[in-house]
Formats: structure tokens, C-alpha cells, sequence
């Protein structure tokens, strides 16, 4: 079993792939505003997209509570909320996500894994590296990115990957980091990679999701948040009530964070909350910035 288990298309498009792909969304959009080149580092990539309709995400169809509500791919929520009405990250979301085909003539549901959201926002001159294990999520992925030469693909180890990239040659960089934590490794081996990426790389844009589940403490979020002295934020999404067993929520930690981010996040999170909480509908956002700092 272990890691090479892990398959994301059970869980794709569900609330917690809304929180963290729409805030990689608004950071990688604010890094394209400077001409100067970016190179995006996707620790754990996954299959880069995923079918809502056939395989593994019939099963708990988690789709339909999450890109299902805010794309209206279904009609089974009654709060009355739409794409439309929607903050700015949202938004960027839903449109990428309405639009997306594997190839044009085809016209089923699917969703967009965040190797297929970063192709999207990159520019000719940015670069991305996508690490992934999984040998047939690895395969998906090379034969959807493989001959775009912005891309490095890479079936490695992400954690063990990720320092020798960094400092890329640009000084900018966003690393979103979204390991499945299917084994207790990735909770050990996460703090690790990170520290020493922060070591070699100080200034760059880290984005780190991490699941809420009723049988593990909060040591992680509050680990990674202490990592780091300079400019960060903390975003939380419960959207069920919490239980021993399963997931009733998620988070982000966000260094170096866009300072324009706050603003969109408190628009953005209870919106989230509202559309996609199923018995709770709450949400949490920590922002401590010592100092501005250098941008990005």
C-alpha cells in the first residue's frame, strides 16, 4: 500500500480542491502582473486532470459538493449561490474549470488537477516542475504536459525533490505543496522539506494544504506557520462536523503570501463556507505580516 495507493480522482473537484486551487490560482496570477519570469513547483502533481462522470470519482462522487455547486455541473444545493456572484479566486476557477477538455471533441465532465490550472496561467517564458509517484498518475501526466516545453516532468519524490530547484534563476517561485498524508511519513517528511527549502529560498511563495481530521492534532498547520518569521496566513474551511474518522475540512498555510490576498480571501471564505458546507459552514483566516518585505 503506502503513498502509491493514493489515487486524487476520488476526491477531484471536492471543497477542498475549491480552497486550494483557487488561492494557487490568484497567487500564480498576481506573480504573472511582473514581466520577470516565475517557475512553479508542484510537489505533488497527480494525474493533472481528472473525468467527474466515469472511474474513481463516481464512487463518492465528492465532485458534486464542491466544483459540482460552483461550476452548477448539479442543482443539489438550495442556498441559491452562483459562479456569477462569486469573489475574483472563485471565479477564476469556475471558468477554467467550465472550459476545460482533455481534448476539444470531448464532452464530458471533467476537472482540472492543478498541473492542467498552472498550464493555463503560465506564460512562454515561465517554467513549472511537476513531481509525481504514482506510476499511472505519472502517465496521464506525460501524455497531457509532455510535450510542453515550459513543463519538467518528473516521477520523484517531491519532498526530496523540491531544494535542489530552488533558488531558481528568476528569485521567483511559487511551491504549492499538496501531499496526499495517506501515510505518517508525509507528516514527518513535510516540516523537513520545507524547512530546507525555506533555508535555500527565503523569499519564495509557499502554498501548503493540509486536511482536518477529527483523529489527528493540530501540531502540523501550527509547525509549518512556525516555520517561517516573514509574512504569512492561515486559511481554514469546516465544512462537516467533526468526527474520530474523515476529513471535515481543510487548510492552507501560505508563505510569503501576494498582499492582496487577505482581501480576496475574506471575500473568498464565506462564499466557501455558504456553498459548500454541508452541517458547518465556518471559516478561519490568520494573517500576521511583521513586514512587508520584498515582493516577489
Amino acid at each position: 500500500m503506502g503513498m502509491l495507493s493514493y489515487r486524487h480522482a476520488f476526491h477531484a473537484g471536492n471543497a477542498a480542491d475549491i480552497l486550494k486551487h483557487s488561492v494557487l490560482l490568484f497567487c500564480l496570477d498576481y506573480l504573472g502582473q511582473k514581466d520577470t519570469p516565475y517557475l512553479c513547483i508542484d510537489t505533488h502533481a497527480g494525474a493533472g486532470f481528472y473525468s467527474l462522470d466515469s472511474g474513481y470519482a463516481l464512487q463518492n462522487r465528492e465532485w458534486e459538493r464542491g466544483i459540482g455547486r460552483l461550476a452548477g455541473f448539479t442543482r443539489d444545493h438550495s442556498g441559491g449561490e452562483t459562479a456569477s456572484a462569486s469573489p475574483g479566486p472563485l471565479e477564476r476557477l469556475t471558468a477554467l474549470a467550465r472550459d476545460f477538455r482533455p481534448c476539444p471533441a470531448d464532452s464530458g465532465l471533467y476537472y482540472p488537477g492543478s498541473p492542467a490550472l498552472i498550464r493555463a496561467l503560465l506564460r512562454p517564458r515561465d517554467r513549472a516542475v511537476c513531481f509525481e509517484l504514482h506510476p499511472a498518475d505519472f502517465a496521464i501526466l506525460k501524455q497531457t504536459l509532455g510535450t510542453d516545453r515550459r513543463f519538467s516532468l518528473r516521477r520523484e519524490d517531491g519532498f526530496a525533490g523540491l531544494k535542489s530547484l530552488l533558488p531558481p534563476p528568476s528569485r521567483r517561485a511559487c511551491v504549492f505543496i499538496d501531499p496526499p498524508y495517506e501515510i505518517k511519513e508525509d507528516y514527518e517528511n513535510l516540516p523537513h522539506s520545507l524547512a530546507g527549502a525555506l533555508k535555500r529560498f527565503p523569499t519564495g511563495l509557499y502554498i501548503i494544504w493540509y486536511p482536518l481530521l477529527g483523529n489527528k492534532d493540530a501540531a502540523l498547520p501550527e509547525t509549518l506557520f512556525g516555520l517561517h518569521r516573514g509574512n504569512r496566513c492561515r486559511a481554514e474551511l469546516r465544512t462537516a462536523s467533526r468526527t474520530d474518522r474523515g476529513m471535515y475540512g481543510s487548510g492552507l498555510v501560505i508563505l510569503n503570501p501576494p498582499w492582496t490576498l487577505k482581501a480576496a480571501l475574506e471575500s473568498a471564505l464565506p462564499v466557501m463556507a455558504d456553498l459548500l458546507g454541508e452541517d458547518r459552514h465556518e471559516w478561519d483566516l490568520r494573517w500576521e505580516s511583521p513586514s512587508r518585505g520584498r515582493g516577489i
